[in-house]
């Protein structure tokens, strides 16, 4: 008489071999729906539950992401237009220094948004690297509109363009950008970050000294595109303050400086 063992392995074998192996490629499909159900959920967990960032946040890191940023991004944005449509074209954000502060947010925000994502799959990196660029530059450019009137940049007529300010195009690139910061980027920031200490008080004072400059930076600035808006409607100089924005600050030269900026959005 068999073993109880070798019944149940006579019974299976006799089986699989009348359903031709059907028994074998349905518990192999139960597996990869196990499999996926799992790791799906997983995914929903950590996005609900983030781990621990990739590195350790701090002012002075975010204040470093942010210059690195502005300048990277605006040297890149430069280049393109020079591929694309050839020649230089001034793309500065600021009156002082080769900085587009919306690149430096960008930085800023995509690290502290991203950083906890390191451990997550691509996509749901991409998506929300996607959905938080879009939304800055949606925001940042219904805020220079609201405030100055002014139009630095207008994809009405593009595909997915959401009132002009953001589009799929710039939406993909955000997704792209952010799993790009992730993978790449911020490893090389850690790397950097554990190579020189800007926790240390030499770099803090370089900090200070940069922070300073930039909010000057970024007040004179806001002062030259308040001003340029009031004199496309007319409104004269009667104080200091406009004097010395339209000594300083002429309308040529904040052409020249903010060359994609204009003045009241297309009817």
């Amino acid at each position: 008489m068999a073993k109880p063992a070798d019944l149940s392995y006579t019974i299976e074998e006799k089986r699989s071999k009348h359903t031709g192996g059907k028994l074998i490629a349905t518990d192999s499909v139960k597996q990869d729906v196990h499999e996926f159900v799992e790791e799906a959920r997983h995914e929903l967990v950590a996005v609900a539950k983030p781990q621990d960032g990739f590195f350790a946040l701090s002012y002075w890191r975010i204040l470093w992401l942010f210059a690195v940023g502005a300048i990277v991004g605006l040297a890149l944005e430069v280049i393109f237009h020079a591929i694309v449509y050839g020649g230089y074209e001034s793309r500065a954000g600021l009156v002082w220094g080769p900085f587009s502060p919306i690149y430096g947010f960008g930085a800023a925000f995509l690290t502290i948004v991203l950083n906890r994502f390191w451990h997550n799959h691509n996509v749901v990196i991409f998506t929300v690297a996607m959905l938080v660029g879009s939304a800055l530059e949606y925001v940042t450019s219904w805020g220079m509109e609201v405030l100055f009137g002014a139009v630095a940049w207008n994809y009405e007529g593009t595909f997915g363009s959401i009132n002009g300010r953001t589009n799929f195009v710039f939406g993909v690139m955000w997704g792209l950008l952010g799993l790009i910061w992730v993978r790449t980027v911020l490893p090389f920031f850690k790397r950097a970050f554990e190579a020189v200490d800007v926790e240390t008080t030499a770099m803090k004072i370089v900090g200070v000294v940069l922070t300073i400059f930039l909010v000057v930076d970024a007040a004179f600035t806001l002062g030259a595109v308040g001003r340029q808006s009031e004199r496309m409607v007319g409104i004269e100089a009667t104080t200091p303050v406009q004097e010395f924005f339209d000594e300083y600050f002429p309308d040529a030269w904040m052409k020249e400086r903010f060359h994609m900026t204009v003045f009241g959005r297309p009817q």
